[in-house]
């Protein structure tokens, strides 16, 4: 350094910088107060004449306070020397541009100033001229929410999966709260404004985003996170298994409901059927039966049968078995479709494969309602009617004709009084575990539309008197011109007349029994339970039926009967068929 007692010449001059004071160091070399080394030799101190007396920042300024908004920021001019008093001027900067009218010692910090960085200079200014000197920086300042770095989405981009964002970095006065709203394709999702998010169906094939909205007491400010790109689609999953409607028999249909599945895109269901001998294993695919109906073939006869369920997206597939079916049965043949050609065939049971309607036609006490009911099992639907009865009472207003005919020709019976009951406070009326109609004896019967033929003629019909009072009629065929009583009680005697009379006394009781004749003239047979006697019946024709009671031209009392099926066929059936409709009948309803 220089040496303090020796007074400095200004004869002399080494050309020091504008205010910058130079020196002699021991090793001769003339260096100024900026670092540099203006000469060498043997010297002194030196100035130059024009910048000798400038002031001279021995110790820059200080800015302190708090770096936020609203907060009072003051700075210190430094420590300075210079030639006379010295006078201090202040301009306040931010990022380094001078705010306008921010001229006093002090500053207030306002919104323009959030997330910059604040100094001051200060102007010293002495009797020979002025130096400026730069604070220090406060930076940043805090306001408003301000993101440093954005938040970040993650995890798998996949339906069903869940996402997650945390909040980013941000920088403000305390304290900065965060709410996120979840977003697809830019738009938002709604309310989805957790930290996290579960992928739904709709997210399939978009992009999902987080906005993430940062709140102080200032203000708030947004800002998005990263894509989740090309969201996958989910793989199905099947609850539960499919289920299998239908009759497992032979010619019967089944058909398959898919059980319910998720995935993203929807599931496509495809089935295949199998077969197993013993329902359990072995399962093996029918070849070709890849559809949700399933026609059951002779090769499924005592086999078992089940679906499997396959449903499939991009994403993958899944599987289910249904349960297996009963063993399938032999194909359904009725006693229609054995002995064909009836003119007319009323009955509880299924007659004939081929038909495709109902059974009867009810009438329901409490409010007079009326439903059909079909078959299940080939058999009365008795758990439909006995809903449909609601626990009352159920009347029959038709018993649909079975026969192949074009032309349906059914009992009928309109009259609320005169219909028969078939369903008693709710309870299938039975006979032989086996649904029947129940006449009441006083005003009920039923009729058909016009059956018009000479004979012979040929009918079945299975029915049980509930009382042995005397002349009382099952069943009638009535004509214009005369009438045939074909099946009657009358003084200890079955009989059928249509103007002469076969009877048959023996063996007649109040238990079920099947009446059966050939009307054939003086070549007639009537059979009960199997039991034959020849005669002759007349020769009157047959025309509509009246079942329940004796009709015109002569009318006489009902027959408190119950009665279960009708058959009539227009011709002889012989005696090989007539032997076969009795043992039919009887095989089923087990009468004899």
């Amino acid at each position: 350094m220089y040496d303090k007692n020796y007074i400095p010449s200004r004869t002399s001059p080494k050309g020091g910088r504008r205010g910058c004071l130079c020196w002699e160091t021991s090793t001769y070399s003339i260096e100024c107060c900026d670092g540099s080394v203006r000469a060498q030799g043997v010297g002194s101190v030196y100035f130059t004449d024009e910048d000798s007396n400038l002031p001279i920042n021995l110790t820059p300024p200080v800015i302190s306070g708090t770096a936020e908004r609203g907060e009072t920021l003051s700075s210190t001019t430094g420590t300075w020397t210079g030639t006379g008093t010295i006078i201090f001027a202040y301009q306040w900067q931010r990022d380094n541009v001078n705010i306008s009218g921010a001229t006093s010692s002090t500053y207030v910090l306002v919104a323009d100033d959030d997330n910059t960085s604040i100094t001051c200079v200060v102007t010293a200014t002495d009797d020979v001229g002025s130096t400026n000197s730069l604070s220090n920086a406060i930076s940043p300042i805090l306001g408003s929410p301000y993101n440093l770095v954005a938040p970040v989405a993650s995890g798998t981009g996949q339906v069903g999966q869940t996402l997650s964002t945390n909040s980013g970095s941000w920088q403000g006065i305390a304290t900065i709260t965060f709410a996120y709203q979840w977003r697809r394709d830019a738009s938002d999702i709604s309310g989805a404004t957790s930290s996290t998010y579960t992928l739904v169906a709709d997210d399939y094939a978009t992009d999902i985003d987080c906005m993430v909205t940062a709140t102080n007491s200032l203000g708030s400010a947004n800002q998005d996170s990263n894509d989740i790109a090309n969201i996958a689609g989910s793989v199905p999953v099947i609850s539960g298994v499919p289920t299998i409607s239908g009759t497992a028999k032979v010619d019967e249909t089944l058909t398959a409901t898919a059980a319910s599945v998720t995935g993203t895109p929807t599931p496509t269901d495809t089935f295949k059927w199998q077969r197993s001998d013993d329902g359990s294993t072995g399962w093996a695919n029918v070849s070709g039966a890849t559809n949700s109906t399933y026609t059951v073939v002779s090769a499924d006869e005592g086999k078992y049968l089940r679906v499997v369920q396959t449903s499939t997206n991009e994403a993958g597939s899944d599987t289910a078995n249904s349960a297996s079916t009963a063993q399938v049965a032999a194909a359904f043949t009725g006693l229609l479709d054995t002995y064909s050609g009836a003119a007319v065939a009323y009955s509880l049971r299924l007659l004939r494969s081929g038909y495709s309607g109902s059974a009867i036609r009810v009438r329901r006490a409490d409010d007079n309602e009326e439903q059909d009911i079909g078959f299940r099992n080939n058999e009365l639907d008795t758990s439909t009617l006995e809903t449909f009865s609601l626990s009352g009472d159920c009347f029959v207003t038709t018993w649909y004709d079975q026969s192949d005919n074009e032309t349906a020709n059914n009992l009928i019976q309109q009259t609320a009084s005169s219909q028969p009951k078939i369903v008693s406070e709710g309870s299938t009326i039975t006979e032989g575990g086996k649904p029947t109609l129940e006449f009441d004896g006083s005003n009920d019967f039923m009729e058909s539309g016009s059956i018009a033929s000479s004979q012979p003629v040929s009918y079945f019909h299975l029915r049980r008197y509930r009382t042995t009072d005397q002349t009382r009629h099952a069943l009638n065929f009535s004509t214009d011109s005369g009438y045939a009583w074909v099946d009657f009680f009358d003084g200890g005697n079955l009989r059928a007349y249509f103007g002469s009379t076969i009877a048959i006394s023996s063996g007649f009781n109040t238990n079920r029994n099947l009446w059966a004749v050939i009307a054939d003239g003086s070549s007639s047979t009537a059979s009960l339970n199997g039991s034959a006697s020849s005669g002759n019946v007349g020769s009157n024709n047959v025309d509509a039926i009246t079942l329940g009671k004796r009709a015109a031209p002569i009318a006489g009392v009902n027959a408190a009967i119950n009665s279960q099926e009708l058959i009539v066929y227009l011709s002889d059936v012989g005696t090989t068929n007539f032997e076969g409709i009795e043992t039919n009948m009887n095989d089923f309803y087990t009468i004899y």
